[in-house]
């Protein structure tokens, strides 16, 4: 889970600023960081848990998020994209009449 929340948190940043993530994603992340750095804690009573355990939700809280913003960031990118578009048909060259004056050198 460490290497993971390594690649995760650089990502964080970034996928805030990216406007195709959904606002809903941004803020539930924001919210649950706020509630779980927050001073009303379960665990804080306990010297050694109260900070390890808000560490450990934090990095998944980080991976949880990188994850769903690249599922919704692949989700708007279509893999056949040239599939999709409907071919044209060549066009022809067009014909032009070309006048004696213009054959003068």
């Amino acid at each position: 889970m460490l290497a993971a929340t390594r690649r995760a948190v650089p990502r964080i940043l970034p996928l805030f600023r990216d406007a195709r993530v959904p606002l809903w994603l941004k803020l539930a992340t924001a919210m649950t960081a706020v509630f779980i750095i927050s001073p009303l804690d379960i665990f804080s009573d306990i010297p050694i848990i109260g900070i390890l355990d808000d560490a450990a939700l934090l990095a998944l809280l980080a991976n949880l998020f990188v994850m769903f913003a690249d599922r919704s960031l692949m989700r708007n990118v279509t893999p056949n994209a040239s599939r999709n578009v409907t071919p044209q048909p060549a066009r022809r060259a067009e014909a032009r009449i070309v006048s004696p004056t213009a054959l003068k050198p």
